[in-house]
């Protein structure tokens, strides 16, 4: 006679949960705490969707550098790597040459690359940090996302190159410069537009009402 074995509920595991410093909430019994800022066993609607949006929300912009990790180097355990490891990979995505190979002057030449990027981002309506530093030297790091370094390092080469890498290099790296500054600021939440006010007398406009 074949015994047929009870199937495992969650009433019947046995553990710790994990600590983890995310958002959490009850689970159904009120008692235990679980990650997650909601329990998606239970109905999900549109409340319940923007209290989860406004608990992360809260929950990053508290975290002083969220992203704690580089995107592009994780093993350095930085959120930002120096402008040496960002040009060595930006010469190898380019692939004219082995990075090894190049000399003091050429490391140089990337420096004043980066001072570009830099430049470009003090003129940009999303980044909020126009007094940073510029770069001096190879071994320097400033709080710029690696993405974005790397995607005009590579922009600025192609152009000091006469390159038709160009062609590709330039909208990737304003694309890339847009989109994540973007996040930083305003996150991930939906777009809303206003449309301008024609039934204001006597002038027939209104401003624009930022808080709608």
């Amino acid at each position: 006679m074949t015994t047929v074995a009870t199937p495992r509920t969650y009433q019947n595991i046995k553990g710790k949960t994990p600590e983890t410093d995310e958002p959490t909430h009850y689970d159904t019994d009120g008692v235990s705490v679980e990650a997650g800022a909601q329990d998606l066993r239970q109905g999900i609607d549109a409340n319940t969707i923007a209290q989860t949006d406004t608990t992360w929300r809260e929950y990053e912009e508290e975290k002083e550098q969220r992203n704690r990790y580089s995107g592009n180097n994780p093993h350095l355990q930085t959120p930002y790597s120096s402008l040496e490891t960002i040009t060595m990979q930006a010469l190898r995505r380019y692939g004219d040459m082995h990075p090894g190979t190049v000399d003091g002057e050429v490391m140089m030449m990337f420096v004043e690359f980066a001072n570009l990027v830099l430049e470009d981002l003090r003129g940009h309506p999303y980044w909020d940090n126009p007094e940073i530093d510029y770069y001096f030297h190879p071994s320097d790091i400033r709080k710029v996302p690696d993405n974005i370094m790397v995607a005009g390092m590579l922009y600025h080469y192609s152009v000091q190159q006469q390159s038709n890498k160009i062609e590709a290099y330039g909208p990737m790296y304003f694309k890339m410069m847009n989109r994540i500054l973007y996040y930083r600021k305003y996150g991930s939440g939906d777009i809303q537009m206003s449309p301008w006010d024609r039934s204001v007398k006597p002038t027939g406009t209104q401003s624009y009402d930022g808080s709608r």
